[in-house]
């Protein structure tokens, strides 16, 4: 008997070989890699890969497990996984599950057994590209006439309808009441929040200015999220009309979402930063800070309009990490603020707590 097949094969005609790993069948998908050694339920549930194909270069994956407190939101966004090698042995006192069966519950289709070094190779080298994952006794070449007539998952809304976490009480006494504007929001978002007092009501990605100001919050915060921001235009709508209403601070999507009201123009990346360590200059002081960072598309430096400055840069690529508006109280930042090692929170979202 043959052993079983799956393929991951990418928009360029390349194909990688290897055995098919949770769900079978056909996931398709914009392809990027993740460096991070660990964090893996941490990123499938992490709206920021909605419509990807997640490519996990760590050699081994699955060897602490899952379990039921490390969701960033309650679904998988991932639409598909791709692994060098899977650890079927979950070695962790916090694990309450492995991961292929979690995988498996939750129908995501997944590869595993192929060179994952030649697969990031491949994408630094020519980009990040629409990919499908096919297991069974498949063609190639039909496989790929079929994933060029199939469009990318990030020409579409995949905001609407997302399933936010549960918000946490805030820790202490309240401070303020804060809106987040849900493209993405994730929980360890919200537990930062907490920790600095605000009471978060969360709306959905197509609420309207009117619904924002209803809520009488001292600040909205655009938090996630997935896919091409420029598909989002009621959201971007709905930030213009609130540019000067209220303070706004944008992170990961929600930078992209601010831009684009303030005239900037943001693209697609040729590799997207996906990982946690990269390290983002402050313009203002100098100083630098590793950050965790899940996205494909940037703001173009070259198109920041009079009114908007500049406030963070990449250190390895230059690429825009930050900017705020100097005639409104909105600044956004492209990372994902982490707390630091004694789990304080990011001073980026101490800054606009601060500040309402």
């Amino acid at each position: 008997m043959k052993p079983p097949k799956a393929l991951l094969v990418l928009e360029d005609g390349t194909v990688f070989e290897g055995v098919p790993f949770a769900s079978t069948g056909r996931a398709v998908g914009e392809t990027v890699f993740y460096t991070g050694v660990v964090g893996y339920q941490e990123v499938l549930t992490n709206p920021c890969y909605a419509g990807t194909l997640t490519v996990f270069t760590y050699p081994i994956i699955g060897s602490y497990g899952v379990n039921d407190e490390d969701n960033e939101t309650p679904e998988i966004h991932a639409a598909g996984v791709v692994l060098k090698n899977y650890s079927p042995y979950a070695s962790n006192f916090r694990a309450t599950g492995k991961l292929e069966e979690f995988l498996v519950e939750r129908g995501v289709v997944g590869i595993q057994g192929i060179d994952t070094r030649a697969v990031v190779v491949h994408l630094r080298d020519h980009g990040e590209m629409k990919g499908t994952i096919v297991s069974g006794d498949v063609d190639a070449d039909e496989t790929l006439k079929e994933l060029k007539k199939t469009p990318s998952p990030w020409e579409a809304d995949l905001v609407k309808g997302l399933k936010a976490p549960e918000v946490p009480r805030p820790s202490g006494a309240k401070k303020l009441e804060l809106a987040v504007l849900n493209v993405g929001v994730t929980r360890s978002c919200l537990a930062q929040l907490a920790a600095l007092g605000c009471a978060v009501q969360i709306l959905p990605a197509a609420a309207s200015p009117e619904d924002v100001l209803k809520t009488k919050a001292k600040g909205l915060l655009l938090a996630g999220g997935p896919g091409k921001p420029q598909v989002l235009s009621y959201v971007i709508d709905t930030v213009t009309a609130l540019l000067g209403r209220l303070p706004i601070l944008g992170v990961g999507l929600g930078h992209h979402l601010l831009a684009l009201a303030l005239g900037c123009t943001v693209k697609r990346m040729t590799v997207g930063h996906h990982g946690v360590n990269y390290s983002v200059r402050q313009v203002s002081d100098g100083t630098s800070e590793i950050t965790s960072q899940h996205h494909s598309f940037v703001v173009d430096e070259d198109s920041i309009p009079d009114g908007v400055e500049v406030t963070h840069v990449n250190v390895n690529d230059r690429t825009v990490e930050g900017i705020r508006s100097t005639g409104h109280a909105a600044a956004s930042v492209q990372f994902h603020p982490a707390p630091d090692e004694m789990g304080k929170p990011n001073r980026a979202f101490e800054a606009f707590v601060s500040g309402l």
